[in-house]
């Protein structure tokens, strides 16, 4: 019997959904305990938009086909079968799948919890990603900020801070459970 389980399962696009998954046998501050294994047919393309963590690393891999990754504007192909890239925190990022072809991208915070699977919960609660203002509360309360253009990420902690707290006012709350 298989110590994996699915807890969760989010719609994240068209084509595209999330697993969120729990290794019962790993120890609890294992960062293979908990996984995001995000699952694209091709019918549209999976793209992240360049941000980054404060508090956090994340580990990546390819369990099929491929993504583009940029880290700090360097492109790095990742492929099914590549050994996980750690994307240390504090280091801009960004994941770009190609539109027609089949792809399962895994995702494992570094260090260990359940708070990365309950950010995704919270920013995909709608279905997809929500309006402007969901994504800023999320983002706010989730430890994820948006690279700006100005690359300084003073001043993406600042637009955060402000946009996060006024979300914060009128945007849903965020889930308290999966």
């Amino acid at each position: 019997m298989s110590s994996v389980k699915v807890l969760k399962t989010l719609g994240v696009g068209k084509g595209i959904k999330m697993n969120i998954t729990i290794d019962e046998a790993e120890p609890k501050d294992s960062i293979k305990r908990y996984t995001m294994d995000t699952v694209s047919t091709g019918e549209e393309a999976l793209h992240i938009p360049p941000h980054w963590h404060k508090n956090h690393s994340e580990y990546l891999s390819v369990l099929q086909g491929r993504v583009e990754v940029t880290i700090n504007g360097d492109k790095v192909m990742l492929k099914a079968g590549d050994p996980a890239l750690r994307v240390p925190r504090r280091v801009v990022h960004s994941i770009r799948g190609f539109e027609g072809e089949r792809l399962i991208f895994r995702e494992r915070p570094d260090p260990a919890g359940m708070y990365k699977a309950m950010f995704f919960n919270d920013i995909f609660s709608t279905g997809n990603f929500g309006g402007f203002f969901h994504i800023m509360r999320a983002f706010y309360d989730g430890d994820t900020y948006l690279a700006l253009p100005l690359y300084f990420q003073f001043i993406d902690e600042v637009f955060l801070a402000i946009f996060g707290g006024i979300a914060h006012l009128f945007a849903p709350g965020k889930p308290e459970k999966l």
